[in-house]
C-alpha cells in the first residue's frame, strides 16, 4: 500500500496518539483478518446459499468491515484536515496519496453498505420460505 511511505506523523485517533503509518497498518491489518473470515463465509454460502446463520455471519462481518473503513476514512480525514490547517506537514505527492486513499477507502464503504443491505434481504427472503416450509409441514 502507498502508506507505507508516509512516516513520521505523529497524530491523534480516537484518543489515541500514534504514528499515522502505524495507525493506518493496524486499521488494514483488522481489514485484512475480516476479508479472510468473509472468504470462509461466502465458501460456506456457495454449498448452502438459503442458510440463513452463515448469511447473519456474513452480515456481522460486513458490519465489522464497514466499521474498519469508516474509521480508516475518518482518520484519512483528520489528517487531511491538520495537513490543511499547517498543523502537519506533508509533501503535495503524500497529501495526494492520502486523498486518492481517502477516496477509494470512501468508495468502498458504500460498497459495502451495499452487499450488507442485499445480504440483509436475501436473509429476510431466506427466513421467509424456511418459516413457510415449516408452516406448510406442520399443516
Amino acid at each position: 500500500m502507498a502508506t507505507g511511505n508516509i512516516k513520521g506523523f505523529t497524530i491523534q485517533f480516537k484518543g489515541e496518539t500514534t504514528e499515522l503509518d502505524e495507525a493506518l497498518r493496524k486499521l488494514n491489518k483488522s481489514t485484512r483478518e475480516i476479508d479472510s473470515e468473509l472468504k470462509k463465509v461466502n465458501n460456506a454460502l456457495k454449498f448452502n446459499p438459503n442458510s440463513v446463520e452463515v448469511g447473519r455471519q456474513k452480515q456481522t462481518l460486513l458490519s465489522q468491515k464497514i466499521k474498519e473503513t469508516n474509521d480508516k476514512v475518518a482518520l484519512l480525514k483528520d489528517t487531511l484536515k491538520k495537513v490543511d490547517s499547517g498543523e502537519i506537514e506533508m509533501s503535495a505527492e503524500d497529501t495526494s496519496r492520502l486523498k486518492r486513499e481517502l477516496i477509494e477507502a470512501e468508495s468502498k464503504a458504500k460498497t459495502f453498505q451495499k452487499e450488507l443491505r442485499k445480504i440483509g434481504n436475501a436473509n429476510l427472503k431466506a427466513l421467509s420460505e424456511q418459516v413457510k416450509k415449516d408452516g406448510d409441514k406442520m399443516a
